[in-house]
């Protein structure tokens, strides 16, 4: 099983950490690259009563990365609205979705994620999502 996590989307590229254990192991350690990729991420907007424009959803395409085998994948998502405020809230599970079985080398679009508590607009500061590798 193989999990990632990201602010921004996810590449196909091996991940690399460094290693501060000791001073003479601080080198790049190559980690296995994660078979799936979130990409194609659109946010669903509506207005609430008072007017204003909020998110209240993602849409996106799940990859699998992998050249010879199908997977099932696990993508979930947190909107952070202002100071620190979160979709869902701080303590909450994340809203998550599992994917059917993708094919090798394939996609899967219109992937939607909805959250609980819409975030406005112009209140928006970061989206973080995770995809993990479940069979």
């Amino acid at each position: 099983m193989i999990s990632a996590t990201t602010s921004v989307g996810l590449a196909a590229e091996p991940f690399a950490e460094a290693s501060f254990i000791d001073a003479g192991d601080n080198g790049l350690v190559s980690s296995v690259a994660a078979k799936g990729s979130v990409t194609e991420i659109a946010w669903t907007k509506q207005v609430a009563s008072d007017g204003v424009i909020q998110v209240d959803a993602i849409v996106f395409t799940v990859g699998n990365e992998d050249t010879v085998t199908a997977h099932t994948f696990v993508v979930c998502a947190v909107i952070e609205g202002p100071a620190g405020t979160y979709s869902p809230a701080t303590g909450s599970a994340p809203e998550c979705l599992t994917t059917a079985s993708i094919a090798a080398d394939a996609k899967l679009t219109s992937q939607t994620i909805d959250f609980s508590t819409a975030v406005d607009v112009n209140d928006l500061v970061d989206i973080s999502i995770s995809i993990e590798e479940v069979s």
